[in-house]
């Protein structure tokens, strides 16, 4: 909400029309200003256009007439330099900025006599003019007659993107008894020029005021500081309730393992997790604000009647109809996720609004948007309806959700700030779902690691994107800081068996048997089916090489089905063995939850003097996806 502890001062000032403060016993006493910008707010380190604090130059003294009873018209050049680039938006013409400058708080309800009336000039040709029309003098009233006293800066002649100048500015000195206030608002700046931190404390920005002619408004303490920089937003992938760690139980999921297959064949119906799923495949993408003013949405009710001294929070600054649309944001704070590398024949979808692990009161609407995450509006009009649900399954809250385009496994979802609360650090999460059909034969889903990199949106890149622009959105953000997280990694279907000494020497054979066990009674959707190879390391009689050194079955080893072979003479599914070999035998099975058995003997069966049988080693480790029987390969063996 409008925060109006810069206006008191405001106001004392304006009283000062009827009550002298400053002991002056006459107009003889020399023209004095002092310069002060209150309490400097925090700005993002991201931003390309961050508001700064108001310049107020507090004027008092002088002589406010000519010998002949006329105003005593100064005009004055006021010059504004940032130690960083002025981003206030510039109009066609590339010179005009949206930065104003305004004398004697124009509409702020004075103690005595009217309010001075907004009469701006139209161009800075056109400040030195006066005009009875503009601010008449009427009895009893103390703000400067006949000039204008609203004035957009401008670029000066020879570029310098620190600087703004508001050239002729007529001054009347205010006397005696009564304050002359110059205000310059709406000055953006670039802060990503500048860290967040160093040592601890945040960077200053500084703005420092010249007028020429040298004495036309002797100012004190010229250097202000106008803004302390601060990292704004902290962002990272949780499970859906934002309890826990990162991921929603699907940071690993398998090729073979189809996830919410009825979204993926109908992605703009139905709800997510579906039925044929197992698990929460909800995943929470969380932005947390830096600071408590981080978060802002466009404009705030009654804002685009703003008075001087006014604060809001929000991205729009200084907003009234006499300034036209100076000041006035293009949308709220917008939060970015931008996907890339994920897994061909894989489906994202995204929420439309935040869940319930976000802070109350606290929201935000899924937007459509151009590659930058901007949309020249001055309302959410491109909202996103969802035509799915999403479900958290942890929380019981759902939220509307729609599929995310990707293109050659990159995307963008876009949200931006509808509500936001200045006086707390606020949390926002939103869903995100995945589904595909498994057909590991085929090679999909694609292998791979999926990542997300969240940011202040819209984002910029470009060279211009830190200047003073007509042609670029506000506000306007860097992601050169974000950098990308691991979603969720696709790994191939493959259990590893390690048969330790198998031989087929000294008289000595081997029996082989691997099951796929991937039907069975303790869970649902694991059937699947693939072909083995087998690695066989060892030697011939004599330590001469194997001649056979890898094999695979003609086809796949079906869900329940048993692969047997023997080592001399081979088997089924096409295998031939590895005659008169000795050492021993990785077989890589192009499914999960494969076992296998082996049997070495000296004879058949009831003529064999020695027989000895081992199970085979399962050596793929602890399986990270909490949906897999039992969360653990079988036997696992570190190798």
């Amino acid at each position: 909400m409008v925060a109006f502890r810069k206006l008191f001062p405001v106001f004392a000032g304006l009283a000062l029309s009827s009550i002298s403060v400053f002991a002056q016993t006459n107009n003889n006493n020399p023209l004095t200003c002092q310069a002060n910008t209150g309490v400097p707010p925090v700005v993002r380190a991201e931003g390309f256009t961050e508001l700064t604090g108001d310049i107020v130059i507090t004027c008092f003294g002088g002589q406010p007439t000519t010998a002949a009873g006329a105003p005593n018209y100064i005009l004055a050049n006021i010059q504004v330099f940032l130690n960083t680039q002025i981003t206030s938006r510039l109009a066609g013409d590339g010179a005009t900025s949206d930065a104003l400058l305004m004398v004697d708080e124009p509409g702020v309800p004075r103690v005595t006599g009217a309010a001075t009336p907004f009469c701006v000039s139209p161009s800075a040709a056109s400040n030195t003019l006066t005009s009875a029309a503009c601010n008449p003098a009427v009895a009893g009233n103390t703000y400067q007659p006949n000039t204008y006293n609203v004035f957009r800066g401008a670029r000066p002649l020879i570029t310098n993107e620190n600087t703004l100048v508001w050239q002729g500015v007529p001054i009347v000195p205010p006397g005696s008894n009564a304050v002359r206030i110059v205000r310059i608002t709406n000055i953006r700046a670039n802060a990503t020029t500048y860290p967040a931190l160093v040592n601890g404390l945040p960077s200053q920005l500084i703005a420092y005021i010249s007028v020429t002619p040298q004495g036309t408004l002797p100012i004190e303490n010229p250097q202000q500081v106008v803004g302390y920089t601060q990292q704004g937003l902290v962002f990272d992938t949780r499970n859906c309730q934002n309890s826990g760690g990162r991921g929603g139980g699907i940071t690993s999921v398998f090729q073979c393992r189809s996830i919410n297959n009825d979204r993926f064949n109908t992605p703009t119906s139905g709800t997510l997790p579906s039925n044929s799923s197992s698990g929460d495949t909800v995943i929470g993408l969380r932005y947390r604000e830096g600071f408590q003013t981080a978060f802002k949405i466009n404009i705030l009710p009654g804002q685009d009647m703003s008075l001087p001294g006014q604060v809001f929070n929000a991205e729009s600054g200084f907003v009234n109809p006499a300034t036209g649309t100076a000041g006035r944001a293009d949308s709220g704070t917008r939060l970015a996720a931008r996907f890339s590398n994920v897994p061909s024949n894989v489906r994202l979808f995204a929420g439309t609004m935040q869940n319930a692990a976000s802070s109350a009161g606290t929201t935000a609407q899924l937007v459509a948007t151009d590659a930058n995450g901007a949309l020249v509006s001055n309302t959410v009009s491109g909202a996103i309806t969802g035509n799915i649900t999403i479900n958290c399954l942890a929380t019981a809250v759902s939220t509307p959700g729609i599929e995310i385009a990707l293109t050659s496994g990159s995307g963008l979802a876009v949200w931006e700030i509808t509500g936001a609360d200045p006086s707390i650090n606020e949390t926002l999460v939103f869903n995100l779902g995945v589904a595909y059909v498994a057909n590991a034969n085929a090679g999909q889903p694609g292998l791979g690691t999926a990542q997300v990199t969240g940011s202040f949106a819209p984002f910029y890149t470009t060279s211009n994107a830190g200047l003073a622009t007509s042609g670029l959105v506000v506000p306007r953000f860097s992601p050169s800081n974000a950098s990308a997280q691991s979603l969720f990694t696709t790994n191939i279907c493959q259990t590893n068996l390690l048969f330790p000494f198998v031989t087929n020497q000294a008289g000595f054979d081997t029996g082989i048997a691997i099951s796929n066990t991937s039907q069975d009674p303790f869970s649902t959707g694991n059937l699947n089916s693939g072909r083995i190879t087998m690695n066989y390391y060892g030697s011939l009689p004599n330590n001469a090489p194997l001649t056979t050194t890898s094999e695979r079955t003609d086809r796949d080893v079906p869900a329940g089905a048993t692969l047997t072979m023997v080592l001399s003479s081979g088997g089924g599914f096409g295998l031939k063995g590895n005659p008169n070999m000795q050492g021993y035998i990785f077989a890589q099975c192009d499914f999960l939850f494969a076992h296998g058995f082996a049997f070495i003997t000296d004879g058949p069966i009831g003529q064999a003097r020695v027989a000895e049988g081992y199970l085979a080693l399962v050596i793929d480790g602890v399986a990270t996806d909490s949906s897999v029987r039992g969360n653990t390969l079988g036997e696992s063996r570190g190798h």
